[in-house]
């Protein structure tokens, strides 16, 4: 059976994309390190990974998805860090200073939503954070300088209101996003209620 790539994720604004295009070009020359920086245009904060999935069940994925229910909330982004902590890195990422518990939230929805299919509940917890880079071949580079610098950078709020369904086509110049369904807030929530998992189809 034919398998596509998923994932489920939040969108960024421009001026983010554009912020990350600033941040790359800023660091890339300071750093001795491989690293392979996210691609403008594609940068987002995932809620849960799929993996290979079979093509005839996306349908039912959306249909699950569709019974998540959730607050329109604002996000800002804020602070970095890298995985994993404390030791060379593998990851660098951007936190998330405002919505966090929002996205928690949100992100045990779609989690709890999608038990059904077989999809299991990741054993750690989610961390909600934006990755700039992966680090294929590590450098001794001054990596608590570039973090200090890297959470100096001051990101807009803006309003998240709804979730993506995303295949991924990896590609040579990295990987290529293509939305296939996109989940509304429910302007109806209580606002004591960051997101629940709401009926399932049968």
């Amino acid at each position: 059976m034919p398998k596509i790539r998923t994932f489920i994720a939040l969108g960024l604004p421009r001026e983010y994309q554009d912020g990350l295009a600033e941040l790359t070009r800023s660091q890339k020359p300071r750093l001795r390190s491989k690293l392979s920086w996210t691609r403008p245009g594609n940068w987002h904060l995932t809620l849960k990974f799929l993996g290979d999935v079979e093509e005839k069940q996306v349908g039912a994925i959306k249909r699950f998805l569709s019974g998540v229910q959730f607050k329109a909330f604002t996000l800002r982004a804020g602070g970095a860090g890298s995985f994993p902590p404390g030791r060379t890195p593998r990851v660098l990422w951007v936190g998330v200073k405002q919505g966090r518990e929002a996205c928690k939230g949100l992100a045990k929805a779609v989690e709890k939503a999608l038990v059904p299919l077989g999809f299991a509940k990741e054993r750690r917890g989610f961390s909600p954070h934006l990755t700039l880079a992966r680090v294929r071949q590590a450098a001794s580079d001054p990596w608590e300088e570039i973090l200090k610098h890297i959470s100096a950078v001051s990101w807009p709020a803006f309003t998240v209101d709804h979730f993506t369904l995303h295949q991924s086509v990896l590609g040579p110049q990295g990987p290529t996003y293509t939305a296939l369904a996109e989940f509304q807030a429910s302007p109806e929530q209580s606002d004591k209620t960051a997101a629940t998992p709401g009926n399932r189809p049968g």
